[in-house]
């Protein structure tokens, strides 16, 4: 175990001090997570449990949908050329030769100067092209007056409108949500391939640390909610996440549990207490077991999120407080466990644009994210920052998400449009 003693004893500024990279966003977005190799691993699931999966290959059609030429009203079957010029002072005038119900087979042909009853969903017959409405007709003994124009096809959906034969319904690379769930019913497919779930080892550290349900023995200690509610989270989402347990600030027992995570899981994640040790501990063992890419980002919060790799697994160190915590995951975490899980759309994009309601200056050096509350007035959407130290739970718990102040720019004036990003969403 090299250099074991030097990492417990030699002070942080003479340690590493000279050899701290820290990067743009971009640049972990650009040379980091998209040089990230996905897992390929594939298996066979129901579409039942593919729910947050991701598709690993087209998925293709082999029939039409909805396979036949269907009524979109209650009404009449007609030839719509014996309908022009038809209103209420000059109806056409045709004759009802039978009716169609849904889910049968039309067994009667229509002719000129006749109309069958067809109901919304029923089967068009063949001769008709197109559907009067109920309420633009009238029936009179075995004759219905048509009081409006139709055109050829309307109202009808014909047997290829919705899926054509070899259409791609969903792409690879796709995170599989409950409409496309609804769509490989549809077509009876009931096994889809997926890629493999990644498997993500989540480690909680640091000296304050401590259980939820413990009690605090002193005024300082923080009980852990992060890793826990991480935990629940990423499984929520598809993926395989254990919580793996607590260190405190103790080098040799936090590289033990590292290497014991390398072992069974393609990311593991450590998620700090706030002091500068258990940040350095966590930085030296990520060099002892593979590399640190980046030591941090320039933004704010979530500056301390330390980058690694370890072969070809990812090593990610999250900072503690719970802002700095939640903006991490949300701009770093979850776009690696995207990559890593063969999704085609990784990186996070603002869901819409909103004004901000007062000034907020920008960070110097650094790109901003500041968690807002959204509200409507006059039609327009505003954003009220929530600001606060990173500490601050009730910051998250009241924040709607989250806007952007680029780097560079000096800040947000009342009433600019900015970006907003959802918080941890997918």
């Amino acid at each position: 175990m090299k250099n074991q003693f030097v990492h417990k004893t030699t002070p942080r500024s003479e340690k590493m001090g000279e050899f701290l990279k820290f990067v743009s966003r971009e640049e972990v977005y650009s040379e980091y997570i998209s040089k990230l190799k996905p897992i390929f691993d594939v298996e066979s699931i129901s579409v039942f449990e593919a729910v947050n999966r991701v598709c690993s290959e087209d998925v293709v059609s082999d029939e039409n949908l909805p396979g036949f030429y269907r009524s979109n009203v209650d009404g009449y079957a007609v030839k719509a050329e014996e309908t022009f010029g038809a209103s209420m002072e000059m109806p056409a005038f045709l004759k009802v030769i039978g009716e169609i119900k849904i889910g049968e087979e039309p067994s009667i042909t229509l002719n000129s100067g006749e109309a069958i009853r067809v109901a919304t969903g029923g089967t068009i017959p063949k001769g008709a092209n197109a559907v009067v409405m109920v309420e633009n007709t009238k029936e009179i003994g075995e004759f219905v007056e048509v009081y409006k124009t139709v055109s050829p096809w309307e109202n009808i959906l014909r047997e290829d409108e919705d899926v054509k034969v070899g259409e791609t319904i969903i792409e690879k690379g796709k995170r599989l949500n409950d409409r496309d769930i609804h769509s490989l019913l549809a077509i009876g497919k009931m096994e889809i391939k997926v890629f493999k779930k990644v498997r993500i080892g989540i480690i909680s550290t640091g000296d304050e640390i401590i259980e939820p349900w413990e009690k605090k023995k002193v005024k300082y200690q923080i009980r852990d909610s992060n890793t826990y509610f991480l935990a629940n989270y990423l499984k929520n989402q598809g993926f395989e996440a254990i919580r793996l347990g607590h260190v405190k600030d103790d080098y040799v027992k936090l590289l033990e549990i590292i290497k014991f995570a390398l072992k069974n899981h393609d990311v593991v994640i450590t998620c700090g207490g706030s002091s500068l040790g258990t940040r350095d501990y966590t930085m030296a063992a990520f060099s002892e077991v593979g590399e640190v890419i980046y030591h941090g980002v320039l933004i704010k919060p979530g500056k301390p999120t330390v980058f690694g790799l370890s072969k070809n697994k990812v090593l990610i160190g999250l900072p503690g407080n719970p802002t700095s915590f939640v903006s991490s995951t949300t701009l770093f975490l979850i776009p690696i466990l995207k990559k890593l899980s063969g999704e085609k759309d990784v990186f996070p994009k603002p869901e819409f644009y909103v004004k901000i309601d007062t000034n907020v200056p920008a960070s110097q050096g650094r790109e901003r994210f500041v968690m807002v509350k959204l509200y409507r007035e006059n039609r327009n959407l505003f954003a009220t920052p929530i600001l606060g130290d990173s500490g601050l739970i009730s910051t998250i718990r009241r924040a709607d998400g989250m806007i952007r102040i680029p780097l560079g720019v000096e800040g947000l004036y009342k009433n600019e449009t900015c970006e907003f990003y959802r918080l941890l969403d997918f």
